[in-house]
């Protein structure tokens, strides 16, 4: 019989075959059935720190296993040679290259006699794949811990807001799991389908955080207030795939609220009745003969501009007034001439005790305009200017009324109510200054009071 010589295919293939086993990353290597060494590549000699001649022949123990992990490996083996199936598992490893964690194969060798003659392995190192795994395993175990101890229910969505999973949190629907295609129109109370709709849509247009308050059925079957607010999930650069979402009840809140706005209503009555009160015993009080004099008409234009003032911040819940209203309150008799006003100013509200000392000088400049100033002849106009300034560090308001195109003015000899309510009363309730003059072109007033930053409104 001829040698094989170094060009034949089958010496040719060993060579391939060797050179592989030697180059790859992976452990190669090889028992035979006394669970002795046979082979091992270059990857586990040097993950042992061990030639060839000092690992030959020998078993896991002697090689420098631990005994719990030489003992796996023999009954490992033991279980491919009885079943001839392969094993496969993963476990760490002290050698050369620290603790690390290997993933491994074990295969049976069958010989020409169809007998297993050995078991064959491979061994790769999955340490970081591992501590990734591990990472993301515990990370959402405390996403999964974090949603189910929230009181918020929590859910995502697909793209189209088709597809509605409820993923964990509050019970308020009574399970967790996907709803049904018709959600919308099922769970969500019909007076407020077409603001979710519209939500919806906006956010799904401009990809941007969907909001929304509505009322959801429960699972006992009533409706529950819910705030409810979801973000895009895209990758970097692309479109959205989903919403990851959470919706707070506020059933209480918005009973609370309610309750509030009775309470409001009913205190505006009272209030109302009492100035009702006060007006008539002033009838009582001023008039003549029964009639009303004077003063009485005085007094009884300011008790109608406070009520006035009242409704303002009734409807306001008692928390602001926007000072344009506070303005077009206190003209609101000569709204059907708004050719007589020039306003402009920036948004701004005031809280309520400035709302209603700004609304009472208003008034008196408004009832001395029209009775004495611009707004008493044809050609009459008044400024109304409001503006925001920095002084001493801090922003102030700056509100100017300016009277033109009246008769001249004589300045008064001595100040009556209406003065002294615009100039002591505004300086001690808005914490300012007031400066009114009496030009002979028409009457001016300057007020000016600190402006908190959270009240203004750029």
């Amino acid at each position: 019989m001829t040698a094989a010589g170094p060009d034949d295919p089958l010496e040719q293939r060993v060579r391939l075959y060797e050179t592989l086993l030697q180059v790859t990353p992976d452990l190669v290597y090889m028992w035979d059935l006394q669970h002795r060494f046979t082979y091992a590549n270059a990857a586990l000699l040097a993950m042992w720190g061990m030639t060839w001649d000092e690992a030959i022949g020998k078993n896991c123990l002697e090689i420098g296993y631990e005994p719990w992990h030489a003992a796996m490996h023999d009954r490992e083996i033991e279980q491919v040679v009885a079943t001839r199936q392969p094993v496969r598992g993963d476990v760490p490893f002290n050698g050369t290259n620290g603790r690390r964690i290997y993933d491994y194969l074990l295969m049976p060798v069958i010989g020409p006699d169809g007998e297993v003659e050995a078991v064959a392995g491979t061994t790769r190192d999955v340490t970081e794949r591992k501590l990734h795994e591990d990472a993301r395993r515990r990370s959402e175990e405390r996403l999964a811990a974090m949603v189910d101890a929230t009181t918020d229910l929590v859910y995502r969505t697909n793209e189209d807001w088709s597809e509605v999973d409820i993923v964990g949190g509050s019970l308020l629907l009574g399970r967790h799991g996907s709803l049904t295609p018709d959600w919308l129109e099922v769970l969500v109370h019909p007076d407020d389908r077409e603001q979710v709709r519209h939500a919806i849509a906006h956010a799904r247009a401009t990809q941007t955080p969907y909001a929304a308050e509505h009322r959801i059925r429960n699972d006992r079957g009533d409706w529950s207030w819910v705030s409810s607010r979801a973000v895009p999930i895209r990758p970097i650069g692309g479109q959205v795939t989903e919403w990851f979402g959470a919706a707070t009840d506020i059933s209480e809140r918005k009973r609370h609220e309610e309750h509030q706005r009775l309470l409001l209503a009913e205190l505006n009555h009272r209030v109302k009745n009492t100035l009702a009160i006060v007006q008539s015993i002033a009838l009582q009080t001023l008039g003549t003969n029964g009639d009303a004099s004077p003063g009485y008409d005085r007094f009884e234009a300011r008790l109608h501009a406070l009520s006035q003032a009242h409704d303002m911040l009734t409807v306001k819940q008692w928390v602001h007034a926007p000072l344009e209203a506070i303005v077009r309150t206190a003209i609101a008799p000569c709204a059907d001439d708004p050719g007589r006003f020039t306003l402009q100013g920036f948004p701004v509200e005031l809280e309520p005790q400035r709302a209603l000392a700004l609304t009472m000088a208003l008034h008196e400049l408004f009832t001395n305009a029209m009775k004495f100033g611009a707004l008493s002849t044809e050609g009459g106009h008044v400024d109304i200017r409001w503006t925001r300034e920095t002084r001493d560090g801090g922003e102030c308001l700056v509100l100017r009324w300016e009277e033109r195109g009246g008769p001249p003015v004589v300045a008064p000899t001595r100040r009556g109510f209406g003065s002294r309510l615009i100039e002591r009363g505004l300086r001690h309730d808005l914490g300012g200054d007031v400066s009114l003059d009496f030009l002979p072109t028409g009457v001016t007033c300057r007020i000016t009071a600190p402006l908190a930053t959270e009240g203004a409104a750029a």
